[in-house]
């Protein structure tokens, strides 16, 4: 019996070491460098057994997150989007295929997310070149071009924020408008293809019957290991992104900030299932694009709840029509705005504006708020 108890108590221990971790796996991982992670995938995806995995047993396959796509300005391949420092490898690239990027132009947008970016593995590079009238070299070419475009993509469109305290951003995709809405146009490939879908009963069943030898079949699950937690950070920000432009949908139409709605990452969290820390490793260092063509960090979408009440008292005083009291104010930022404050809160943040009492706003109405 204490054999036994023992055991039971070895196995609990090995599980929460395991989880552990995998804990610290995903936190290095969301942490990672724009460009260092695109790297890793670069490396897993050109290794042989890899390819083998994704084109020929078909038990690796992309499937893309709902509302995404490759952002409009990818497909322009243009040396001008390019950063003047730091991408002498993006402009090296562009001329030294400028044959095969005029390839993918003339092919059109919708032929090169068909068959290059969201192609299936069923498609073969025989049946794709046949398709577009190419020659397989070139079908091979456009496919190096696109690796090397997603492991240098934070030079191409890149962020035109100087670093901040040693934070050094990376812009990695675009709020667009879409036939149903907003979307995210990705400027990397490899995170508009979405995460990895990966048949493990499949994998289990080839390598019972000998289709990998047990050095390849201990390799595989190796590389599918790396590729989950590639899909926690792939899946993570995707949800981050996507809940921002859910939440803040009336200020990417209106481009207003006073339509910025007070946003938590601890609310996200919760929405996405995810721990809060997560949330601020998975945002630190980037940026996107709003639909006007700014440049927004994304830790600004999440404005702290004290600035987005200022915003609504300044903007209910420049409407007012008589003085609202301190207590009128509250009335109408919890009936017209669903904003819960109790009155002291209201005089403390009213005098932060340096806006006066009502009585005073009466002597000389009507008095306008200073900006925020």
């Amino acid at each position: 019996m204490t054999t036994l108890r023992f055991d039971q108590t070895q196995s609990q221990q090995a599980r929460q070491k395991f989880k552990l971790i995998a804990r610290l796996e995903q936190s290095n991982l969301l942490e990672m460098a724009e460009g260092e992670f695109h790297r890793l995938i670069a490396e897993i995806e050109k290794s042989p057994l890899f390819k083998k995995l994704h084109r020929e047993e078909k038990i690796i396959r992309y499937q893309r997150f709902p509302k995404t796509d490759i952002s409009s300005n990818f497909y322009q391949l243009k040396e001008g989007i390019v950063a003047d420092e730091g991408s002498l490898d993006v402009k090296s690239l562009l001329m030294n295929n400028e044959h095969i990027v005029r390839q993918v132009q003339k092919l059109g947008l919708e032929n090169f997310k068909r068959y290059f970016l969201y192609n299936e593995p069923d498609v073969s590079v025989q049946d794709i070149a046949q398709e577009c009238d190419l020659e397989v070299s070139e079908v091979q070419e456009i496919n190096s071009l696109i690796d090397e475009f997603s492991v240098l993509s934070e030079f191409y469109n890149p962020s035109t924020f100087k670093a901040d305290q040693g934070t050094y951003y990376s812009k990695i995709a675009s709020v667009e408008r879409g036939p149903e809405g907003f979307i995210l146009g990705y400027f990397s490939p490899s995170f508009a293809r979405g995460k990895y879908s990966i048949d493990y009963e499949r994998l289990e069943e080839l390598i019972r019957n000998g289709t990998f030898s047990d050095t390849d079949a201990k390799e595989a699950k190796r590389i599918l290991k790396k590729l989950e937690l590639i899909n926690i950070r792939k899946d993570t920000v995707s949800q981050i992104l996507l809940g921002i432009v859910e939440k803040q949908g009336l200020y990417f139409e209106s481009g207003d900030l006073k339509a910025l709605l007070p946003f938590s990452q601890k609310e996200l969290a919760k929405k996405i299932e995810v721990v809060p820390s997560s949330i601020s490793r998975a945002v630190n260092g980037k940026s996107i694009d709003t639909p006007w063509g700014e440049e927004k960090p994304v830790k600004d979408f999440f404005p702290r709840p004290s600035m987005f009440k200022r915003i609504l008292i300044r903007q209910l005083l420049e409407v007012e029509t008589e003085p609202l009291s301190d207590e009128g104010i509250r009335y109408k930022l919890d009936k017209e705005f669903g904003v819960s404050i109790s009155r002291r809160s209201v005089a403390r943040l009213r005098k932060e504006l340096k806006i006066p009492a009502s009585w005073t706003r009466g002597e000389n109405f009507p008095n306008k708020a200073e900006e925020v």
